[in-house]
């Protein structure tokens, strides 16, 4: 927190520069660029600020998905999803140990019960009112056939179409480029002035309320202080790329993760400064990763891997036993990571026909894309030379596994586990681990390829090789641990009361979510919904607050 007006943690604040807006963000994903336009939309000066060269943040990299219960779209087509169930299947899936369908708050806390019962209308209203003003055009096509993550449980209720896409005038699905494309270009039009390679250092706090933040030039070098008139927005994103966070305050080995570069936890240190509490520190969007994509000098993976890909694959521990259903939805299955004697490396393995059959699915990592390195890959002409090219593997990695080794007996258990899968694949029943039992497994691995079997998910493996592998280990699409906030996204400090001046959306905000997932978009849509909240609190403060002047930004 920075009170002196001449140095922030230790660097000086060059005096000469300072600017000035209405609404300050930081962070150019779906949450911060949601607010900007927001607020801007409504007669605010915005200045953003991205840490990167391009902006984007995570969302760009993303597939686009928003899941939106009750949206406009869904109501245009007669299909209902009422409050009440939407908001029992949120807290089943963000506190199954807790949740109860007879209690008013459902087990659940009073914060977490008004931020799921507030996501429900605020996200819904959120994508209209991007969409009415152009900055957000949705389709719900594809969500007619995208099923949720936990379409089993009763409180889902059958529902599909919750999961939203950017479309484009043809009303063609999108991705998360062409989400943070269509924001920007909006954002641009309002008149929100972005400023790329500029990075968040600190929060200005003047007779009790945060009244701007420092900010650092990654270019030229200094610091300089952004005043900001109704308020600062945080949406900086995690802290999945922060050795030493992620060793602090998540439960298992976090190898890395497709969350953009720069989430390095940057709003942590300032909120600790103004003694803010943070939760969920330990919870994140979890996913598995090909470990040697995080050994060469970065930590951050192209993708991470959303399902075992293909049909005739597996994963097997370093004993050669499988562990864990291949198929189940990404955050589920990496959790097999984490608790006490779990295991910190696992054996992703699949034959040339997956290989070649799926690698072009756009679930397919970490298959090696046409022209794409295949360094990750360990690969052998039998099963037997597959074993000994990874111990191989395994040895030239100790120094970064820990001396990780197969067992002596990794071979002979591997035969056996390989023909227990081909006899089930063959049947189509995984009586081991339930691979296929969810909607999801199929949407995740793709349209059945010829020699598949009766279980769209399972086909027996090749008699023949080549075979490959890829060691695969715990990473986060990001984290999802920070300050509570209210659904407007106001920042809750001690005691539960509102930080005059300061919100926080996206992922360096905690998540009502738990370490629960809902179903593909649940983390762009609270994104898009709490900062569109935050936008929209900033802006009913300019209205009624008579001491803020309509002026542009200055400097």
């Amino acid at each position: 927190m920075s009170t002196d007006p001449h140095s922030t943690m230790g660097c000086t604040i060059d005096d000469s520069v300072e600017t000035a807006a209405d609404v300050v963000v930081f962070g150019s994903g779906a949450a911060g660029l949601a607010a900007a336009v927001t607020a801007a939309a409504a007669g605010c000066t915005v200045q953003l600020f991205e840490k990167a060269a391009a902006v984007g943040g995570t969302t760009a990299k993303s597939g686009g998905v928003y899941w939106v219960p009750d949206n406009h779209l869904m109501r245009e087509r007669g299909i209902d999803d009422p409050q009440a169930r939407a908001v029992a299947y949120m807290a089943r899936v963000s506190a199954p140990d807790r949740y109860s369908s007879e209690e008013p708050l459902l087990g659940l806390t009073a914060w977490e019960h008004d931020l799921l019962t507030g996501y429900y209308g605020l996200a819904s209203e959120a994508v209209q009112f991007l969409d009415d003003i152009g900055a957000l055009r949705s389709t719900i096509e594809m969500a007619l056939r995208f099923p949720d993550y936990h379409m089993n449980l009763p409180e889902q209720g059958g529902v599909y179409g919750r999961a939203l896409c950017p479309a484009d005038e043809q009303n063609r699905p999108g991705n998360g480029g062409d989400l943070i494309a269509q924001l920007t270009a909006a954002a641009t039009r309002s008149g929100v002035a972005i400023t790329t390679r500029h990075a968040f250092t600190d929060l200005v706090v003047e007779d009790g309320r945060v009244a701007g933040a420092v900010v650092r030039d990654l270019e030229n070098g200094p610091q300089f202080r952004v005043r900001a008139r109704l308020g600062v927005v945080l949406a900086v994103g995690g802290f999945t790329h922060h050795p030493e966070h992620r060793s602090r305050h998540l439960p298992a080995r976090v190898w890395g993760g497709c969350a953009a570069g720069g989430n390095t936890g940057d709003a942590l240190h300032p909120l600790a400064a103004l003694d803010i509490p943070l939760h969920n520190m330990d919870c994140a969007w979890w996913d598995q990763v090909a470990i040697e994509h995080t050994l060469a000098g970065t930590t951050e993976t192209r993708a991470g891997m959303w399902v075992a890909p293909g049909d005739s694959s597996l994963i097997v521990d370093l004993a050669g036993h499988r562990v864990v259903n291949e198929k189940l939805f990404y955050s589920d299955r990496a959790k097999v990571h984490i608790g006490p004697g779990s295991p910190e490396l696992l054996v992703l393995l699949f034959d040339e026909r997956t290989q070649q059959l799926f690698s072009m699915e756009q679930f397919a990592y970490p298959l090696a894309l046409p022209g794409e390195s295949t360094t990750h890959l360990v690969s052998g002409e039998s099963w037997e030379q597959l074993s000994a090219n990874l111990d191989v593997r395994l040895r030239s990695l100790r120094a970064a596994t820990g001396g990780a080794r197969l067992s002596g007996d990794f071979g002979s258990n591997l035969a056996a586990t390989i023909a227990r899968f081909n006899l089930s694949a063959s049947a189509g029943v995984d009586a081991e681990h339930g691979r296929g039992t969810e909607p999801i497994e199929v949407f995740f691995t793709g349209e059945p390829r010829a020699g598949g079997g009766p279980n769209p998910v399972m086909a027996p493996l090749s008699a023949d090789g080549p075979f490959h592998a890829v060691l695969v280990g715990l990473g986060t699409l990001d984290t999802k641990g920070g300050p509570r906030t209210t659904v407007d996204g106001q920042v809750l400090g001690v005691g539960g009361v509102p930080v005059d001046g300061l919100y926080a959306a996206g992922n360096c905000a905690a998540s009502p979510s738990n370490d629960g997932y809902w179903a593909a978009g649940a983390t762009i849509g609270p994104a898009l919904a709490f900062g569109y909240g935050a936008g929209r609190h900033l802006a009913a403060r300019r209205a009624t607050d008579n001491n803020v002047p309509a002026q542009g930004v200055t400097s």
